[in-house]
């Protein structure tokens, strides 16, 4: 007789009566239920019907208000030059003065003149009198009356000629100083000590920075929505932080043929001089009158398939809802769709969302 090794005969007794536990352990785990997927951890935002207003933001260039090229009202050699490139002047400030030398000696000799002149037209009134009281007397002939009247009415008018050139000298003397005619910056000079000015000759270029003026080109499409007098916000590149009010200060009716936009001017209020000439200003307008509207954050939007969604959350359980944005704001976009206001949006953890899905609520933010 033949006798098998015990491990083999174990082997075939198990495979003939089956081995207790092996095939009810397979059983056990075909009939287990798969695991439920926990709720996905979101966050939330309430529906907003809010006002609005629709705005564009455009690139220009600060300008001075105010620029001048200030010249001399008279032709002279300049003596004094005080004011240096880059230096901000008061008003009425020394810029520049002329030699004047020819002009005080103009002057002392009108005045001379005139008080002579002075005397002898005081004289020659007196003497008219007296001529009148003998012709009224018939002492005086006819001829001397009229040499009475004749020679006190040149001496009149030769007085207020002399009168006339004072003043004139005094003018060119006042002219002699060129002032500022506003507080501003030199930013270009034109002269020196020494150099001849001509009449009308320039001397220093003179900006005003208390107001600057930013021109910006509007798009056709919005020029029916932008009025002079309307409000702005501008912001620069090289003054970060700094936001600045302003005004539009008048939108010019001719169109830029090829880009198809309209100048706009804005007026921009510069007390502490901050802004500078030529500095990058990006100013905000606003559009049209201000609107209500039912808005929810940019966040909330969700790109699928070329459309966009934005999942509502009700009884832990999230709809997903197509949606139209109408206008952009800073943080927030106005939609269109079956969005209400006061429903709960989601605005983190949407983005692997799927339609019915089970979520749970971390935070809960305001109203946007």
């Amino acid at each position: 007789m033949t006798y098998l090794p015990k491990s083999r005969l174990w082997f075939v007794l198990a495979l003939a009566i089956g081995v207790p536990g092996w095939q009810g352990c397979s059983e056990q785990e075909a009939a287990q239920p798969p695991t439920a997927r926990p709720p996905t951890a979101v966050k939330v935002v309430t529906v907003s019907n809010k006002e609005v207003q629709r705005s564009v933001s455009l690139v220009g260039t600060a300008e001075p208000r105010k620029r001048s090229l200030v010249a001399s009202e008279v032709a002279g050699l300049v003596k004094a030059f005080p004011v240096k490139e880059g230096k901000f002047v008061s008003k009425g400030q020394l810029l520049a003065g002329l030699r004047t030398d020819t002009l005080e000696i103009r002057l002392d000799s009108a005045v001379a003149s005139q008080r002579e002149a002075k005397t002898r037209y005081e004289q020659a009134k007196k003497d008219l009198e007296r001529v009148q009281a003998l012709f009224a007397k018939e002492l005086v002939t006819q001829k001397e009356m009229d040499d009475a009247v004749a020679q006190e009415s040149a001496l009149e008018k030769r007085l207020s000629q002399l009168e006339a050139e004072i003043r004139l000298v005094q003018e060119q003397l006042t002219k002699a100083s060129i002032k500022a005619p506003f507080a501003g910056w030199i930013t270009k000079e034109h002269t020196e000590i020494g150099q001849w000015v001509e009449e009308g000759g320039p001397v220093v270029e003179l900006v005003d920075l208390a107001y600057v003026e930013v021109q910006v080109p509007l798009p056709e499409e919005y020029v029916r929505d932008v009025r002079a007098g309307d409000p702005v916000m501008a912001v620069f590149d090289g003054l970060p932080g700094l936001e600045v009010k302003g005004k539009v200060f008048s939108v010019i009716a001719q169109a830029d043929r090829a880009a198809r936009t309209f100048p706009v001017k804005v007026e921009l209020a510069n007390p502490g001089l901050h802004i500078k000439s030529g500095m990058v200003a990006r100013v905000h307008l606003a559009l049209g009158a201000p609107y209500r509207a039912i808005v929810i954050p940019k966040d909330a939007l969700v790109f699928k398939g070329g459309k966009e969604f934005a999942f509502i959350v009700a009884h832990n359980t999230v709809t997903q809802v197509a949606v139209t944005p109408i206008n952009h704001f800073e943080e927030f976009v106005e939609v269109q769709g079956a969005i209400e206001e006061g429903m709960q949006v989601v605005v983190e953890g949407n983005e692997r969302l799927l339609p019915g899905q089970s979520v749970r609520i971390l935070e809960e933010s305001a109203k946007v």
